[in-house]
């Protein structure tokens, strides 16, 4: 089994496991400002919670799965404690920090979701806005230690999610505006 692993093309599929962990997280939290906004028939809200829900969760166990694959990797391999304690890496530990941050920081937001009845909504909120800031800790994680950056592709995926997911929210915070004022106007 050992030999089998060694035979694996474990760089490519590490950076491929990252990458569609990274899009994956963009997918969930693009479909969760999608779903917070006004407007939406509940079946399509529906199902709109459920991709947004699914990818999430996918993108956290693929994150997950990349980081373990740094165990078995020959060239630059990792430990378990430089995967489990953020910031140990003996390679950047800064940026590869950022990424063991981004699985912890997911697993908490995706957890208290699943327990939100048992918290307070504010709590729920207050946590469930962690989504953003690890969105952009992994875009940095990527980004910067990604040896595939450089390809203009892979580069332009970075800015253009990083773009949806500003523009999106531009738009859910004018429409969340609008929708307090009108609802403030109906009180008086």
């Amino acid at each position: 089994m050992t030999e089998w692993l060694l035979r694996l093309p474990a760089w490519e599929m590490i950076r491929g496991f990252g990458l569609l962990s990274y899009f994956m997280l963009f997918a969930g939290v693009s479909l969760g400002i999608l779903y917070s906004m006004p407007g939406w028939s509940p079946r399509t809200k529906g199902r709109l919670y459920k991709l947004h829900a699914a990818a999430t969760t996918a993108g956290m166990f693929i994150g997950i799965f990349h980081a373990m694959l740094l165990v078995i990797d020959t060239y630059m391999p990792f430990s378990w404690s430089e995967l489990l304690l953020p910031f140990t890496a003996s390679h950047d530990p800064l940026l590869n920090g950022l990424g063991t941050v981004v699985v912890y920081g997911m697993i908490v937001i995706i957890l208290t979701t699943d327990l939100r009845n048992k918290v307070s909504r504010r709590a729920w909120r207050a946590i469930h806005i962690g989504a953003y800031p690890a969105f952009v800790l992994a875009l940095i994680h990527g980004a910067v230690i990604g040896t595939d950056t450089k390809e203009g592709w892979i580069f332009l995926m970075y800015v253009c999610t990083f773009t949806i997911v500003t523009i999106l929210l531009i738009v859910r915070a004018f429409q969340g505006g609008k929708r307090h004022l009108a609802h403030s106007a109906g009180r008086g």
